[in-house]
């Protein structure tokens, strides 16, 4: 995902993603005339052309908001609207709106492919910080609980917890999760495996940077590790 993209719509506040629940279209009047709210084929997302000017309803004689978005930034849209001299808006905030001139609309298969990475960078992050949470807990041998894990417990209820996913409660099991990659291959948010496939032993969650968290072994708590030669992973498995 371009990092504008995803830059910009973190970083937009509560209001962006109130607008694409449709909030704020009950104010669509222009100081001159009611806009025509378009409800057929608008597009989810533009991207400003440049520092793009946003306004308080969808015409060039209302109100500048005194805001304003950056150059070659994606933003979805909440509403299409066209004013009353054949110009083309956008809800992008809470009755904020940006010219159509003033923006780009991304082809369908860009929008897709932005959707997905956006999909899948967020249950990257939510099974990272969800497996942070745990850091502490003691190592119980076939412990599946926050009481106590051991190493395919922990990974097991990570992935249910952060994401809904169901990955088996044992190593050998979990291998089949996704897709086999070599550990140089892995990124953050894969499983890493220690021992051949089918006979694996030892499961932790990578992290990126050559670090890993797991439930290491009886006496010792959750934690993260760095990969190293003396105790290497054999292979990676992508999940999410």
């Amino acid at each position: 995902m371009n990092n504008n993209i995803k830059k910009s719509l973190i970083s937009f506040t509560a209001a962006a993603s109130l607008a694409v629940t449709g909030l704020g279209l009950a104010h669509t009047t222009t100081t001159k005339a009611a806009a025509q709210i378009v409800s057929e084929n608008v597009p989810s997302v533009v991207t400003t052309k440049n520092v793009t000017t946003l306004y308080s309803a969808p015409n060039s004689s209302a109100k500048n908001t005194g805001r304003a978005l950056a150059s070659n930034s994606s933003w979805k849209v909440g509403s299409e609207a066209v004013d009353d001299q054949g110009n083309t808006w956008y809800l992008v905030a809470t009755n904020e709106w940006v010219n159509g001139n003033d923006v780009t609309i991304p082809s369908a298969k860009t929008e897709s492919a932005a959707s997905s990475d956006t999909s899948s960078t967020s249950s990257v992050d939510a099974a990272i910080s969800t497996a942070k949470q745990y850091i502490g807990t003691p190592y119980v041998w076939g412990g599946k609980t926050p009481s106590g894990f051991d190493c395919s417990g922990f990974t097991s209820y990570v992935y249910q917890q952060a994401t809904g996913k169901s990955i088996g409660s044992y190593t050998v099991a979990q291998e089949s999760a996704g897709t086999q990659e070599s550990v140089s291959q892995a990124s953050a948010g894969d499983l890493l495996f220690w021992g051949s496939k089918g006979a694996s032993y030892h499961v932790a969650i990578y992290l990126g940077n050559n670090q890993y968290i797991a439930a290491p072994q009886p006496g010792e708590s959750v934690k993260i590790s760095s990969i190293s030669s003396y105790f290497m992973p054999s292979f990676a498995v992508k999940v999410l």
